[in-house]
């Protein structure tokens, strides 16, 4: 595990992500002390995505498309 300082972690962003994702943990310090810590999520398949298109609600009445251009229409 490697530490690096807030001012490094933003200056080398990019750099400090492609270092996560090879499996290096990242101890930030702020004025010399620990504040956080960056690893890897792990495997998409590990993440418990919730099911979003189940959970939606069916609208009724006219399309949102056709809301936003009449709504358009009425400001010109």
């Amino acid at each position: 595990m490697r530490t690096a300082t807030v001012g490094e972690i933003q200056k080398n962003f990019g750099k400090i992500l492609k270092e996560v994702h090879t499996g290096e943990e990242i101890t930030i310090l702020r004025r010399g002390k620990p504040v956080a810590k960056l690893t890897i999520l792990g495997p998409k398949s590990n993440i418990d995505w919730p099911d979003f298109y189940a959970e939606a609600l069916e609208s009724k009445g006219k399309p949102a498309s056709q809301l936003v251009a009449e709504g358009r229409e009425e400001r010109l």
